[in-house]
Order: C-alpha cells, then sequence, then structure tokens
C-alpha cells in the first residue's frame, strides 16, 4: 500500500441499538463520497466490522465496483489511559473519558498502535480505503504525527470525512489532508 483513505463512517441512525445502521443522510453522504472517489484509482476497500461502517463501505464498493472486506483492524474503540498516564488528560477529557464502557476502552491505545502497524504492513497494493470510526481516524493521525496521548480527542473527524495518506520517499506515512468533507457541499 502506498496511498490510505481513511474514511469516518456514514451518518448512523439516532438509534439506542449498540450497533446502529445508516440513516437515510447518512446513505446520501455516502453516495456523495462514492461519487467523489469514483476516481480514487483504489484497488482494495476496508470496513471495520460495525454495521455503520460496513453499510457506508457497500455503498461505496456498489460505486467504485471493489468488494467491502472486513478488517478487525478497523473496529471501534476509545483510547483510555492507565492509572499512570491519567496526568496525560484534562479533567475535562476526563469527564467524556469516564463515560466510556470498560469494553470500548483500549488501554493506552495500544490495541489501535496495534492495528495501524499491521494494517500498513499489510500486502494491500496501491490505494487502500478504509472506512472506520473517527477514534480510529484521530488515533492513526496522532500516531503518524507522534502526538501526544490525547491529541486523537482534539481531531473533530466529521461523519464520511477523507484522511488521505501517503507512504512517502523518507519511508514514513505523510498526511495529505485531515477530515476533508468537499462532497457534502457547504
Amino acid at each position: 500500500m502506498d496511498r490510505l483513505l481513511l474514511i469516518r463512517h456514514a451518518e448512523a441512525t439516532a438509534s439506542d441499538a449498540s450497533d446502529p445502521g445508516l440513516s437515510p443522510a447518512g446513505r446520501e453522504q455516502a453516495e456523495r463520497l462514492g461519487e467523489l472517489l469514483a476516481t480514487s484509482q483504489a484497488n482494495t476497500l476496508l470496513h471495520g466490522p460495525r454495521q455503520r461502517a460496513r453499510e457506508t463501505a457497500e455503498l461505496l464498493g456498489q460505486r467504485l465496483g471493489l468488494l467491502p472486506t472486513l478488517s478487525e483492524l478497523l473496529e471501534d474503540r476509545t483510547p483510555y489511559p492507565s492509572d499512570d498516564r491519567a496526568d496525560d488528560y484534562s479533567p475535562r477529557q476526563w469527564d467524556y473519558l469516564r463515560s466510556v464502557p470498560p469494553e470500548e476502552r483500549d488501554i493506552n491505545g495500544a490495541m489501535m498502535a496495534e492495528a495501524w502497524r499491521r494494517l500498513t504492513a499489510s500486502e494491500h497494493p496501491g490505494t487502500v480505503i478504509a472506512v472506520t470510526h473517527a477514534f480510529v481516524v484521530g488515533s492513526f493521525v496522532s500516531t503518524v504525527l507522534g502526538a501526544a496521548p490525547d491529541a486523537w480527542m482534539k481531531l473533530h473527524i466529521r461523519n464520511t470525512g477523507i484522511t488521505e495518506l501517503h507512504f512517502g520517499a523518507s519511508g514514513g506515512w505523510v498526511i495529505d489532508r485531515i477530515n476533508c468533507t468537499e462532497h457534502l457541499g457547504p
């Protein structure tokens, strides 16, 4: 892989369900995204296991002529500091973190760091589109930048936002754009 397009899933339904599908607006967002990515020359379309990521990828796959492939590496997780790293986050950030269910906590972002390592070491050729979740995109961007542990919380990633990276001549990943939403209009 020499180019990676990280996509946050389209808008989900306002549901109490733990794994909601796309709303009508979300389906429209995904259609618009597909129109924009029609010239992306993507070779591979990956998606996380949650329904909203899968449905977004299915709509993109129809438009792009690609078969969506499930990747557990793109699962929705929330980086959560261990007790010895609690000071890496502000009291205001802790107001949110305390609400994260224990089963969704990724201690010190270790699982996402490993997911990034495995994803970028994969043998997928050319351009890869990866449909995932806001915190995953934020965590991956933070990893590339070598940013502070709480940086993922400071990135607002909109539904169907495109974050584009390429593997640079210097041997590392380079961020070309973050959260591009031109396809959504004003």
